[in-house]
């Protein structure tokens, strides 16, 4: 038994509620079970019973067994004085106030269905990733997505409250934040905290100094990611350590340089390797009087390509990383790339920009991006098709991600709208 489980039995009243009786004996009616509470205090809160000839209001406490209570100290407690009810499984020792009145007492023990915590444990048990694997053919459409789109709102929000913290650490900067986020993205999975650690050392506001100079943008980026640490024989590298040498003196730059190590080639494809991802960035740094506004304002993937597929400097047509020639022309990004960075970069940005103005405008842009860009294909996404659930779109795998994630994951089954629609009594 878990208090969990009690939670979702006292929130949906699934238990016989015939004879109802505290273990004082007096008679119990429970007119309403309360709002479950997600933060500190007791588990629900404004409930409303009648307990023997008195009609009482005030929150309920559960816990599996009576004696915790007095384990967590909620006798001590001043935000535990109003509960008018505690719902035990078993109930093992007599809980009282801090005036010393006894709080009445509900045993649900003998009161569950059986089918029910059979049903409970199968998913607690289960060896899938995703526990209700097998029986998710049995679950309406209805239901999956609803909880699908239920999961999507609390990842964009999750996602939107990391872009407004970082908005607050940037003083209200948007330019900022965008330039960090984009180059977060830009390093993908593997080289994204090096990126983003160039892009905190680095501000943008620098860059946008000499943005009609494309060997200084360069040579900020390369010289700072610790690429320019030493001279070769490469002119065009010799030509971005000196102009690097002295801007960063200029700017007090010198302490911010990160250490080639930070880098990630190995196992990578040279299109995906940091050197070309950062030529990349400084030909959109180029081209665009401001990151922030050309990304909220895109309203179509060929806007996106517009954006991002500025043409590189010379150099870097012809080269991967510094002194070796590629064997073909250097191409662009491609379209899972472009694809990755509406999903990683532009929604999350609009999605914050709609909660930072309370205007549906940006969320409503936000989630039709999501509905036009092609579903995610990774680990998580083919669990779901195994299980027969298919993604039409990114909206759908966006949502598939965070349902696996944060309550497949964590059995947070008894949270979620198909574990629940699994266990609900016949």
């Amino acid at each position: 038994m878990s208090e969990s489980f009690l939670h979702y039995i006292w929130l949906h009243q699934y238990f016989d509620k015939s004879d109802l009786h505290t273990t004082a004996g007096e008679s119990l009616v429970v007119f309403k079970q309360g709002t479950l509470n997600t933060h500190a205090g007791p588990d629900f809160l404004a409930s409303q019973l009648v307990i023997g000839d008195l009609h009482w209001a005030g929150n309920v406490e559960i816990h599996v067994k009576s004696s915790v209570w007095h384990q967590h100290q909620h006798q001590k407690d001043e935000a535990y004085e109003n509960v008018i009810l505690h719902v035990v499984w078993e109930d093992d020792q007599p809980v009282q106030r801090m005036d010393g009145s006894f709080i009445p007492t509900l045993i649900l023990k003998g009161r569950v269905q059986e089918k029910l915590m059979v049903g409970f444990r199968s998913l607690m048990n289960s060896t899938h990733s995703i526990p209700c694997a097998r029986q998710l053919t049995t679950v309406p459409a209805l239901v999956i997505h609803s909880m699908m789109d239920r999961a999507l709102i609390q990842r964009l929000e999750k996602k939107s409250e990391e872009v407004l913290h970082l908005l607050k650490l940037n003083v209200g900067d948007w330019e900022e934040t965008a330039y960090q986020l984009l180059l977060r993205n830009f390093g993908f999975k593997v080289n994204a905290d090096p990126f983003f650690q160039l892009a905190k050392r680095l501000p943008v506001k620098i860059l946008r100094k000499h943005q009609n100079h494309a060997l200084a943008v360069e040579a900020l980026l390369f010289g700072q990611a610790g690429f320019l640490t030493s001279r070769t024989r490469d002119p065009f590298v010799q030509e971005l350590f000196k102009e690097h040498f002295f801007l960063s003196r200029k700017y007090q730059l010198q302490e911010e340089i990160l250490s080639p190590a930070q880098w990630k080639f190995l196992r990578l494809r040279p299109a995906n390797f940091p050197t070309i991802r950062l030529a990349q960035v400084a030909a959109v740094i180029c081209s665009q009087p401001s990151i922030f506004s050309s990304l909220i304002e895109l309203r179509s993937l060929e806007n996106l390509t517009q954006f991002l597929n500025q043409k590189l400097s010379t150099y870097w047509l012809s080269h991967y990383r510094f002194g070796v020639k590629a064997k073909k022309t250097v191409s662009g990004l491609g379209q899972s790339s472009m694809e990755n960075i509406v999903i990683n970069t532009v929604v999350p940005l609009l999605v914050a920009y709609s909660r930072y103005h309370d205007d549906v405008t940006f969320l409503d842009q936000a989630t039709h991006w999501l509905e036009q860009l092609r579903p995610e294909n990774n680990r998580i996404t083919r669990l779901w098709k195994e299980a027969g659930v298919n993604p039409q779109h990114s909206f759908d795998s966006q949502a598939e991600i965070e349902l696996y994630n944060h309550f497949c994951l964590k059995r947070h089954c008894l949270q979620c709208n198909i574990g629940a629609n699994l266990l609900k009594p016949l």
